[in-house]
């Protein structure tokens, strides 16, 4: 099963919640980075990108579009980098 990047964030929070939701889907869903978090410890320090395997790729970007369009306060239009 091939991993494909779909998001990428330096909110670990958001990360998190994106992986709980696609979980929730049954979709598969790997948070990668490239330091380990023994190097860099706290949160917000590096950026975190949201894995998905290759075959469900559209299913989980039309989810988080989805979900974060129709989250209260996100009038400002804020957006992290979409792969």
């Amino acid at each position: 099963m091939e991993l494909i990047e779909i998001y990428r964030t330096w909110n670990e929070r958001k990360a998190e919640q994106m992986k709980s939701l696609l979980e929730d889907y049954n979709i598969t869903c790997n948070l990668s980075s490239h330091l380990t978090r023994s190097v860099m410890p706290f949160a917000g320090q590096q950026e975190v990108r949201v894995m998905v395997p290759e075959a469900r790729e559209e299913e989980a970007r039309r989810i988080l579009k989805d979900f974060f369009e129709l989250q209260p306060g996100n009038e400002s239009g804020e957006k992290d980098e979409l792969s």
